[in-house]
């Protein structure tokens, strides 16, 4: 989620993106319950100052998120969050194979009951990115944000290969990765990791919502244009956690989704691992 919209994937940059996804959901104890979560997300990126030979450029984006929950679900009272996040970086080419780029990533993250300055996050991202040839190219990013849960480091490992004619693999672990096979010209299906940890205050005695998932799915994706792809993804959460905490209840640390030391204890029931379901429009811009 720190960087939704500035994935380098094998072949092309994502310069604008639109999602809607579904989360049936069950309680794993307490009440028994079934509901829903629908998750929507739009996010943009783009040089705002760019150099004439491409060298350097400052960037500028935004990206929303909206989560609604719906149906009987004891003990969960968290209905809609939001996420407000501008986006504002630096990229800078050191050579024809190495770049740098670095973030600012500020974020409002609340149920926009009751806005306050607390509300807001801080939190930054510097990326290299080197091109070994032509078909392959590593990224190390490192950074930093706030969170309501307390403090998350950020550190993935980026790839991008193209292994054959059809073929290719590219992501930043452990938060995402893709496999993909060009079954046809405009078509393409495979393999995709998505993985979220991320926070949201609550009005209710300054309680927050902690969102973490690991998604592991399906995907099946068509060009309908030259830069428009859209994909659909049937996902399973091999770590699906929905939880409302109190507000001095915090993690010791997280490194990316992956929580480290003890968990503190949530308000609500458990939620059980199940199926996630995903529609993404998003604009591709061929990677120089």
């Amino acid at each position: 989620m720190l960087l939704p919209a500035i994935g380098y994937a094998q072949g092309y940059m994502e310069g604008i993106g639109l999602s809607y996804e579904v989360l049936p959901l069950k309680q794993k104890n307490g009440s028994e319950a079934a509901f829903r979560g629908d998750v929507f997300r739009a996010n943009i990126i783009t040089p705002v100052a760019m150099a004439a030979d491409s060298s350097h450029a400052v960037l500028a984006g935004m990206n929303l998120e909206a989560l609604h929950f719906s149906g009987s679900r004891p003990g969960f009272a968290v209905q809609n969050v939001y996420g407000i996040t501008p986006v504002l970086g630096y990229r800078q080419r050191l050579s024809a194979r190495t770049e740098l780029t670095a973030l600012a990533l500020p974020s409002l993250n609340s149920d926009l009951r009751e806005v306050r300055g607390t509300d807001v996050t801080w939190g930054g991202v510097l990326r290299a990115a080197y091109r070994a040839n032509a078909r392959r190219a590593y990224r190390l990013t490192v950074g930093y944000r706030q969170q309501f849960y307390g403090p998350q480091y950020v550190l993935l490992l980026g790839l991008d290969w193209r292994l054959g004619e059809r073929w290719r693999a590219f992501g930043d672990l452990p938060t995402t990765f893709n496999i993909s096979y060009a079954a046809m010209p405009k078509v393409n299906v495979g393999f995709n990791l998505n993985g979220i940890n991320t926070a949201y205050r609550l009005l209710n005695n300054d309680q927050y919502f902690q969102y973490q998932q690991a998604h592991y799915g399906l995907f099946a994706e068509t060009y309908l244009s030259a830069h428009w792809a859209l994909r659909a993804t049937a996902a399973y959460a091999g770590i699906r956690r929905l939880d409302v905490f109190d507000k001095d209840d915090q993690w010791p640390a997280t490194i990316d989704y992956i929580g480290l030391g003890k968990a503190p204890t949530p308000l609500n029931p458990r939620l059980e691992k199940g199926l996630a379901f995903r529609l993404a429009l998003s604009y591709r811009v061929p990677a120089p």
